[in-house]
């Protein structure tokens, strides 16, 4: 075979590989990212939203509200080429009265290959910034309200559009766009535009840089998830809008998967806000730029039920659990006391697991609303009364969580919060002094779950060092401050000082120790931390099923090394 046809072969393989290359990362795309796949590119565009305007509600008082407001929705779409003006089209047919939405889209490069990477970096280093100020111009000559909501949807998790599933970068670029829209168009309103999916409030930009917001009744990017339960539009509704209480502003609701709003149901959710006001009351909107951290001595403690730990000399506070209605046979009494002669204050996790036969009680909250389970918390309160030292209380904790490993998860948010407070105000009445603990695992969403910071000390969250329950390698666990960061971030809205009421590593007792020594570091730098307790015991073994549980029990050398670590907290 002669030279020039093998040159020839050779070029010709190589277009085919190229061509089967391309096609197969478009197919990619197309299955990681469906939004782009209704173009091959991203073009400079602008088009009328399929997203109709439902409703307009203040989240301070849902009783102002108005249906089918007179605004127009429309999207405009820009790559990071610099050669297209902002068509006036965009603006024309406003009618008097009228205002207008337009949700502005910052993709990546116009050429395929590049899109891949997202954009939001690329916003922030200025990519957009030519075209974003002739937008500014375009607004300030305009006559109407004009409600710019950037990068849309951000909080639902799975890369249907690029810009989703960055916190920390997202509102840099949020506020980025902020500064360049505001600085020649004051007067126009910056609209955040999350869907509505557990967990936006990560991506709140703050109060300086949001006018209004808005929601999705279930957005085009949830429609590929099944992680969170879709409902039907009355719970979608009052769910979405209780995920939005700790922000003051107007919102807009837009439609999705549902076209149309329930008028009935929003007059309910009106009267419903209005009579539970200290979940949604203005202290919400409030809250001060650092945590309330009141205790001067920080806590440093265990769970310790084989009392391997509980002599070590720093140690000042002890962690118990029990369930509601087996006080005296799961031997509270006597757990209490043991603390009291070591001097310690106690944490007592009070969990409705199961009835007064043993069995799993699913509806324990309901029970707990109609007084059922009264006789048990006066028990409880009878245990505790003459306890000389501080007590803290904390109930069903890591509600949040969408699983059924405890009964009291999966549920309405509503329910959890008014068996909550039914506890606590119970309690509260009935003892001199305790604590309340607000205690979630500190996973996505969990300010849904928040029960109100009027019976509310301390917010609880569990650092364990296993991000997966099928992970085997004790060294793929996550450190102290990657969770921390995480958790703490996830809680910033409410005012609440953080009480780690669980945390723990499991593996070699060398790799425990290191482990326990960086987390020092994090907790030393950590002003709204107030207290920490190690959970020194395996998981429960029914949790795993044919798994091995998680040890993270550790020797007392190694806890009294870690405790002698927190040198700036006592």
């Amino acid at each position: 075979m002669s030279l020039k046809r093998l040159i020839l072969r050779g070029i010709g393989l190589l277009l085919i590989l190229g061509f089967l290359a391309l096609a197969g990362g478009y197919f990619w795309a197309k299955q990681k990212y469906p939004a782009y796949a209704k173009d091959f590119y991203i073009s400079n565009k602008w088009f009328p939203s399929e997203e109709k305007v439902l409703a307009q509600v203040e989240i301070a008082n849902w009783a102002n509200h108005r249906y089918a407001p007179k605004t127009r929705h429309r999207v405009l779409r820009f790559n990071q080429s610099d050669d297209w003006e902002i068509p006036a089209q965009l603006f024309q047919g406003i009618k008097e009265g009228e205002s207008l939405i337009l949700s502005l889209e910052c993709w990546g490069s116009k050429y395929w290959p590049v899109y891949r990477s997202q954009p939001l970096q690329s916003i922030k280093d200025g990519a957009y910034d030519l075209k974003l100020q002739k937008l500014a111009q375009a607004l300030a000559a305009l006559n109407y309200p004009v409600y710019l909501r950037f990068n849309p949807q951000m909080e639902v998790p799975g890369r249907y559009y690029p810009w989703q599933e960055y916190p920390s970068i997202y509102i840099d670029a949020y506020r980025h766009v902020h500064q360049q829209i505001k600085n020649t168009a004051p007067k126009t309103k910056m609209l955040w535009g999350p869907s509505g999916y557990p967990g936006l409030e990560e991506f709140y930009p703050g109060r300086n840089y949001v006018d209004a917001l808005s929601i999705n009744l279930i957005g085009d990017s949830e429609s590929i998830l099944s992680v969170y339960p879709k409902n039907n539009p009355k719970q979608e509704l009052y769910r979405r809008l209780h995920r939005l209480r700790f922000f003051n502003h107007p919102c807009f609701i837009l439609s999705g998967s549902h076209n149309s709003i329930n008028k009935m149901k929003l007059k309910e959710l009106a009267r419903y806000q209005q009579e539970n006001r200290p979940i949604y009351g203005e202290r919400l909107w409030q809250y001060p730029e650092e945590k309330q951290v009141e205790d001067s001595i920080f806590k440093l403690g265990v769970y310790d039920p084989d009392e391997k730990l509980v002599a070590l000399e720093a140690l000042n506070v002890e962690h118990l659990f029990t369930n509601i209605t087996s006080l005296i046979e799961e031997k509270l009494p006597e757990q209490v006391a043991a603390v009291q002669a070591r001097g310690h204050d106690v944490i007592v996790t009070l969990e409705l697991h199961n009835d007064s036969n043993n069995l799993r009680e699913e509806a324990g909250l309901e029970k707990l609303l109609a007084g059922t389970y009264d006789p048990c918390l006066a028990q409880l309160c009878s245990i505790l009364d003459s306890f000389p030292h501080q007590v803290y209380l904390r109930f069903s904790q890591e509600m949040e969580i969408p699983i059924e490993r405890y009964p009291w998860q999966s549920k309405d948010p509503k329910l959890y919060i008014d068996a909550y407070r039914y506890c606590m105000n119970y309690v509260d009445t009935a003892l001199k002094d305790v604590k309340m603990v607000w205690g979630p695992a500190g996973d996505r969403g969990s300010l849904e779950w928040y029960p109100g910071d009027d019976l509310v000390d301390y917010i609880s969250i569990a650092i364990y060092g296993l991000p997966d329950k099928n992970i085997t390698d004790p060294t793929k666990q996550e450190s102290f401050a990657q969770i921390y960061k995480r958790k703490s971030w996830r809680m910033r809205q409410a005012p609440k000082a953080i009480f780690i009421t669980e945390f723990g590593v499991k593996g070699p007792e060398d790799y425990q120790k290191q482990w326990l020594l960086k987390a020092a570091e994090t907790i030393n730098s950590a002003p709204e931390l107030i207290g920490i307790n190690y959970f020194n015991m395996h998981d429960v073994p029914k949790a795993w099923g044919d798994i091995e549980p998680p040890n993270w029990s550790v020797e007392q050398a190694t806890y009294r090394d870690f405790l002698s670590a927190i040198k700036a907290k006592y």
